[in-house]
């Protein structure tokens, strides 16, 4: 019976797994589609028009604030926290510095390598594809989803905490849109480049505890 458990328990984590991996191939897909569309200009009409649909939602502005680099260190540092001492997760520990950490500079790398200028009345610098907002928020706040839902056992708790995290995740990359410091390419681009590599991160640690027996 014991090795019955074990043997089913053990499919269901390969399984769990076998779904990031091809949620991770799909966003990143997905997320080339986006930049080719981008680089040849069949998103212009859509960026254009977006950017003046999201101009009067003000009320999205302050969702940013969950975007801003300050918000997702202090964070981040308290889950790395967090996770030594309630569960002494080494390897969870790991896989925040490098989905965050390693998120920031390949989304930094990229915008340096595409080097598309921001929108027109945009008050802030640097390039803008694809929107570290959007990116590196979609990580961070999925990966607190993630360890939030270890805690719980019922299927509707896990939707709840999903839920309310990923959409906290759409309002900060819609944010830089009422802000008007990116195009929608640039956001989508971020949400869907962000969901392949935190879904791939997750696959690789899930992977590591679940050889060291604890999955």
């Amino acid at each position: 019976m014991f090795c019955w458990k074990r043997n089913r328990r053990r499919r269901v984590v390969l399984n769990m797994n076998r779904r990031l991996w091809i949620t991770s191939a799909i966003g990143l897909a997905l997320f080339l589609l986006v930049w080719a569309a981008m680089a040849t200009g069949l998103t212009k009409a859509i960026d254009e028009g977006g950017l003046r649909l999201f101009d009067s939602w003000q009320w999205l502005d302050p969702f940013t604030f969950f975007g801003n680099g300050e918000t997702i260190g202090m964070i981040s540092v308290m889950l790395v926290i967090g996770l030594w001492f309630f569960r002494r997760d080494v390897y969870g520990m790991v896989l925040v510095v490098v989905a965050v950490g390693g998120g920031y500079g390949i989304n930094e790398w990229l915008k340096h390598i595409i080097g598309r200028a921001r929108p027109p009345h945009a008050e802030v610098g640097g390039f803008s594809f694809p929107s570290g907002h959007a990116m590196i928020g979609t990580i961070y706040l999925l990966l607190l989803a993630y360890f939030l839902a270890q805690t719980r056992t019922k299927r509707g708790e896990w939707a709840a905490i999903y839920g309310v995290f990923g959409a906290l995740a759409l309002l900060t990359g819609l944010s830089r849109l009422s802000l008007q410091v990116h195009y929608p390419s640039d956001v989508l681009g971020g949400f869907l480049l962000g969901g392949a590599y935190v879904s791939a991160c997750l696959a690789l640690y899930r992977t590591l505890v679940q050889q060291c027996g604890r999955l």
